[in-house]
């Protein structure tokens, strides 16, 4: 009988001192969240993530990028890709249109003739893609280095990889003009980009195809794979009509919402992404 008490007790010493590695292993090896923000383009961008990291050498590498771009030393890539954006955008988006910002902000008209594929010209608005450009190389940095969970707030417009728990990450969809929340927008592993009205002329409330400022909506967001896609899509969905806007977001795997006064509309899958 003594013989029986020991093993049972030596047992449970063995069930305890398993349980107490178990606890201290996960206490231990808990992620540390990596957080930082970046002031670069004109905006704070907040970079949150949540695998293990040097966090020293990825604020590093963070910054030479974003300070690659606002250097000029991409110009070259940039206007490539503005040149792509021109195309994909049907002439929507067109970094050769500065004079007829400039024109249209002086209350002048100005019939403009796009300038994209002129190799002479050099007075492209590169400010209007560099943002959501350099954030698309942080975001191939990631992938080359294995870091899948992360969220990016750049100037509000809001970039996930993969969740970090159960959940998806949470991102509030305000009301035009207001603090007031519209929806709750779930994400994981996409993008949302959303486009303001401006009292001001913007280069992304002019038309280059009619050469017009247009006023079709107060808001529009996109939830798009990748925030280069959701930059391009939410800034050409902005100067066309919504009806026209449907069809062209067809061609993309994404999803839009207009707000203009009290009226919203978005596509049906935009529903799929709301907090129920």
């Amino acid at each position: 009988m003594k013989l029986l008490i020991e093993k049972r007790n030596y047992l449970i010493l063995g069930i305890i001192v398993l349980l107490v590695i178990w606890i201290l292993f996960n206490l231990f090896s808990k992620r540390e969240v990596y957080m930082d923000s970046f002031d670069y383009f004109g905006e704070s961008i907040t970079i949150k993530v949540y695998d293990k990291v040097n966090q020293n050498n990825l604020s590093e590498d963070i910054n030479k990028i974003l300070k690659g771009y606002e250097d000029g030393e991409k110009d070259d890539d940039l206007i490539e890709y503005g040149r792509l954006l021109y195309m994909k955008s049907n002439g929507y988006i067109d970094i050769s249109d500065t004079d007829l910002v400039k024109a249209l902000r002086r209350g002048e008209n100005y019939k403009f003739k796009s300038k994209i594929n002129d190799d002479d010209f050099k007075d492209f608005d590169l400010d209007m893609i560099k943002a959501s450009y350099a954030i698309s190389e942080v975001c191939d940095y990631f992938k080359q280095n294995n870091i899948e969970s992360y969220i990016i707030n750049e100037g509000g417009n809001v970039i996930t990889g993969d969740s970090y728990d159960d959940d998806k990450y949470t991102v509030s969809l305000s009301k035009y003009d207001s603090e007031e929340v519209l929806d709750i927008v779930l994400l994981e592993n996409k993008s949302l980009y959303t486009l303001n009205k401006s009292d001001e002329i913007t280069e992304y409330s002019v038309n280059p195809k009619t050469s017009e400022a247009v006023d079709n909506f107060d808001s529009v967001s996109v939830i798009a794979n990748d925030n280069l896609t959701a930059d391009m899509l939410v800034r050409t969905l902005f100067l066309m009509s919504e009806d026209d806007g449907r069809k062209y977001i067809e061609n993309f795997n994404a999803e839009a919402l207009w707000q203009k006064g009290d009226e919203v509309s978005m596509t049906d899958g935009f529903k799929n992404y709301l907090q129920k």
